[in-house]
C-alpha cells in the first residue's frame, strides 16, 4: 500500500524530480525550503554593485554539485521581489552541448564568447551569470577552446578560485569578470565559543516544524487513518526529529564529518540525510503488517527502522550516511557507555532498561501497541539490537558527557576560529606541540635536535634544529563570526634567525591534529601513520634543510650501552671529532 506521508518524504531525496532545479521556474515546494545564506547575501550585494555600474560583466557562481548555486539562481529569478537578475542572462547547465555535434566545451565557448579577448573590452552592457561547477571550468580555460579567454583565466588565477585558501572578495571596479564562490562557504560558522548552526537549524526545522504550512507535517496529519500509524517507525522517527535537542544532534554529526572527514556538504546532501534517517531503505508496509502478528518480529523491524539505527546500520545509503557512521559512538571507548554495557548485559529482563531509555521519546508508544514486555528472555541478537538502539538512542538525547574525542574535537573548531578571525597569537600552544612533533617524528633525543637519518643499521644521525613560529603579525584580529574559513590549519616555521625569512609551511586538517595531540602526550607515531600524513613527512624534510647539519653532525648508536654520542663539527682549523658520554638524554 503506498504511503502519502512517506511519499511527501520521498522529495527530500536528491534523486527526486523536485530536488532538480529550473532557473526557469520556482514552486511552492521549493519556496517553503528556502533559508536565507550568507552565500546568499553575498551574491545580493555584488549584484547591487554590478547594476549600478551598468557595465559589461560576466559573474562567476562556482562551487561543487548539489551546493545551491541552481536553487539561488532560480529563487532570486522567480521568487525575489528585487528583481536583481532582469539585465542578466543565465547559463546554469556548463555540462551540456547545445547541438549533437558540440561538446559541452564547445557549448560553453559559444555562450561566453562576448567575454572572450577579442570581445570582453567591448562595453556594450551585456551582463551574465555563469553557475558552474570548479571542475568544469578548470577543463574550460584549459582546454584548447580556452585559449582564446586569457583574461578570463588571468582573473581566475590572480583570484584563486581553485585554492582551498579562502580569499577576501570584494568588487573589483576596473574588471569585467566577478565572482562569488560557494566553496567559501560551509553550512555553519565559527565562533569564539563554538559553532554557529542558525543555517542548519532553519533548514531542519523547515522539515520538522509543527506548522501546518509545513508540507510534511500536514502529510503526517493527514496520514493518522493508517492502520499501522500508531505503531510506524517512520512516524515515529518524524516526531523524535521533531525535538530541537535532537535536530541539533545531528547538526553535530553533519559539523563532525565536515571536519573530520573533508566532507562536501550540500544543502541537498543535508535534506537527502533526512529522508534517510526517518525511512529504512527496504521498509514496506505489508512486510510491517505481516510482522506484527509476532511481538518478537515487530519490535526487530520496528528497531530496524527507528533514526538511531538508520545512521549506523547500513552501508551505501549515501556519502553523507557512510561519513556519519565512521563516527558511530558504538566504535569509541566511553567510561559511561562501558557501564551501561557491563550493566545491560546482566540483566535478564531489559522491558525496564527500555523504557527508561526512550522516555520522552515517541519510541516508548511501542509498548502502547506491542507488548514489548517480551524483552525478558530474548534471543541474543535481539538483545545486541537494542543495545545498539539504547546507547545510540541516548546519545543522541545528550546523555552522555563530552568524552575526550569531543574535547579535542572543540580544541579544534577553536583553533580554527583562531586563524580564520586573524588571532594567530592565540595558536601558541598548538605551535609547541607541533614543534615537539616535528622535533620526534623519527625518535625523542636532546631538545633542540632531530634525527636526520634513521637508516643506518648502526647509528641515529641527528642535526641541530633550530626554528620558530613564522605568524602574520600584521593581520587585524576580528572577534565576530566567521562565515567564510578553511577546514584546515595553516602552520608556519622559520630558522629561529630572525633575519632570515625563509618558511615552510604544513596544511593541518583534524586527522593531523589529532596525532600532534597524541605525541604531546608520548605517543610515537608508525609507519601508517607516517604513509597517511606523507605532506607532514615533507614538512619536516623541508624543515631539515633549516638544520646545521654542514656544521655539526650528532650520530648516537643504536647499541648505546655507554650513552655516549660523536659529534663533527666544522671549525676555523677543519673538522673536529669529539665524543661525549652521560650527556645524552636518550632516545624514548
Amino acid at each position: 500500500m503506498a504511503c502519502s506521508f512517506i511519499s511527501e518524504l520521498s522529495k527530500l531525496r536528491k534523486l527526486s524530480m523536485e530536488s532538480v532545479e529550473n532557473t526557469a521556474s520556482f514552486d511552492g515546494f521549493k519556496q517553503y525550503l528556502h533559508v536565507l545564506r550568507p552565500v546568499e547575501e553575498e551574491l545580493r550585494t555584488l549584484l547591487n554593485r554590478v547594476n549600478s555600474a551598468n557595465k559589461k560583466t560576466l559573474i562567476l557562481l562556482c562551487g561543487s554539485a548539489g551546493d545551491g548555486k541552481s536553487h539561488l539562481i532560480s529563487y532570486l529569478r522567480n521568487a525575489d521581489s528585487g528583481h536583481l537578475l532582469d539585465a542578466f542572462e543565465l547559463y546554469n547547465d556548463a555540462t551540456e552541448s547545445s547541438a549533437p555535434l558540440l561538446t559541452s566545451i564547445d557549448t560553453l565557448a559559444e555562450k561566453l564568447a562576448p567575454f572572450n579577448d577579442d570581445n570582453y573590452k567591448n562595453d556594450d552592457g551585456f551582463r551574465m551569470i555563469l553557475a558552474i561547477n570548479l571542475g568544469t571550468l578548470n577543463n574550460f580555460i584549459e582546454s584548447e577552446k580556452g585559449q582564446a579567454f586569457s583574461a578570463l583565466k588571468k582573473y581566475v588565477d590572480e583570484n584563486d578560485i581553485f585554492s582551498t585558501l579562502v580569499r577576501s572578495n570584494t568588487y573589483q571596479d576596473n574588471s569585467v569578470f566577478q565572482h562569488v564562490s560557494f566553496s567559501d562557504y560551509q553550512v555553519f560558522s565559527l565562533k569564539e565559543d563554538g559553532v554557529g548552526t542558525e543555517y542548519l537549524e532553519e533548514l531542519l526545522d523547515k522539515v520538522f516544524r509543527n506548522d501546518e504550512e509545513n508540507p510534511f507535517f500536514k502529510a503526517y496529519t493527514e496520514n493518522s487513518s493508517c492502520t499501522l500509524c500508531q505503531r510506524c517507525p517512520v512516524r515515529h522517527n518524524f516526531e523524535f526529529m521533531s525535538s530541537p535537542v535532537h535536530q541539533k544532534a545531528i547538526i553535530k554529526k553533519i559539523i563532525e564529518v565536515v571536519i573530520k572527514d573533508k566532507a562536501i556538504v550540500s544543502t541537498r546532501e543535508i535534506l537527502n540525510l533526512m529522508y534517510d534517517i526517518l525511512v529504512h531503505p527496504d521498509f514496506d508496509y505489508n512486510t510491517m503488517c505481516k510482522a506484527a502478528t509476532s511481538e518478537t518480529k515487530y519490535l526487530t523491524k520496528y528497531i530496524q527502522c527507528t533514526t538511531p539505527m538508520l545512521m549506523y546500520e547500513f552501508d551505501d545509503i549515501s556519502p553523507l550516511v557512510n561519513a556519519i557512521r565512521k563516527h558511530d559512538l558504538l566504535k569509541d571507548r566511553h567510561a559511561d557507555m562501558d557501564v551501561d554495557m557491563t550493566r545491560f548485559h546482566s540483566l535478564e529482563n531489559i522491558y525496564e532498561t527500555f523504557m527508561a531509555a526512550t522516555a520522552d521519546t515517541p519510541y516508548a508508544k511501542l509498548n502502547d501497541t506491542t507488548k514489548i514486555a517480551v524483552l525478558g528472555g530474548i534471543k541474543a541478537e535481539l538483545k545486541k539490537l537494542v543495545y545498539r538502539f539504547i546507547v545510540r538512542t541516548k546519545d543522541i538525547k545528550g546523555e552522555y558527557p563530552a568524552n575526550e574525542q569531543q574535547q579535542l574535537f572543540d580544541e579544534f573548531l577553536q583553533y580554527l576560529y583562531y586563524q580564520n578571525s586573524g588571532n594567530e597569537k592565540k595558536l601558541g600552544k598548538l605551535y609547541d606541540a607541533t614543534k615537539k612533533a616535528i622535533m620526534n617524528w623519527d625518535g625523542q633525543f636532546d631538545s633542540d635536535t632531530i634525527c636526520i637519518d634513521d637508516s643506518n643499521e648502526k647509528f641515529w644521525v641527528l642535526e641541530q634544529l633550530l626554528i620558530k613560529p613564522a605568524i602574520y603579525k600584521d593581520r587585524k584580529p576580528s572577534t565576530g563570526e566567521v562565515l567564510r574559513f578553511s577546514t584546515t590549519l595553516k602552520l608556519r616555521y622559520r630558522k629561529a634567525n630572525d633575519s632570515d625569512l625563509e618558511t615552510a609551511e604544513i596544511s593541518m586538517d583534524y586527522a593531523l591534529f589529532e596525532m600532534i595531540s597524541a605525541m604531546k602526550e608520548g605517543y610515537r607515531p608508525t609507519v601508517q601513520d607516517k604513509n597517511q600524513h606523507a605532506d607532514f613527512v615533507s614538512f619536516v624534510q623541508r624543515l631539515i634543510e633549516f638544520g646545521n647539519k654542514a656544521s655539526r653532525i650528532v650520530l648516537i648508536p643504536k647499541d648505546n650501552e655507554h650513552n655516549h654520542k660523536i659529534l663533527f663539527e666544522k671549525t676555523d682549523f677543519g673538522r673536529k671529532l669529539q665524543v661525549q658520554v652521560g650527556h645524552l638524554h636518550g632516545r624514548t
